[in-house]
């Protein structure tokens, strides 16, 4: 989206380490437990960031869910984190969602 934050798709484990070797500073995972049956547990995320220097949220909402609560929990988060930031979910639809929301309130 811009040099501070990047929206992605899943993203794995494994991926954390070269995600911190292309600069990337900061992960948020937006994305519920148990969406799918392969996905990742955010703990298995969390290890895997810490393993590789990133700073990890855990924000989940699904569509039907997002208040302003949470636009304003991403955008406290997004002021507070070291940039860039790879925000991500399943497909990147809803962090799509998220990034434009707090946008439109003018809390980015």
């Amino acid at each position: 989206m811009n040099d501070n934050i990047t929206i992605y798709k899943q993203i794995y484990p494994a991926q954390c380490a070269k995600l911190a070797e292309l600069g990337y500073r900061s992960l948020i995972n937006i994305r519920p437990e148990a969406e799918t049956e392969n996905q990742p547990e955010s703990q298995a995320l969390q290890r895997a960031a810490i393993a590789a220097d990133l700073d990890y949220i855990y924000l989940p909402f699904d569509c039907e869910r997002l208040s302003l609560q949470t636009i304003e929990s991403f955008a406290q988060h997004y002021h507070a984190l070291p940039k860039p930031i790879m925000l991500f979910c399943g497909t990147g639809a809803r962090a799509k969602l998220l990034y434009q929301s707090a946008l439109m309130q003018s809390l980015l």
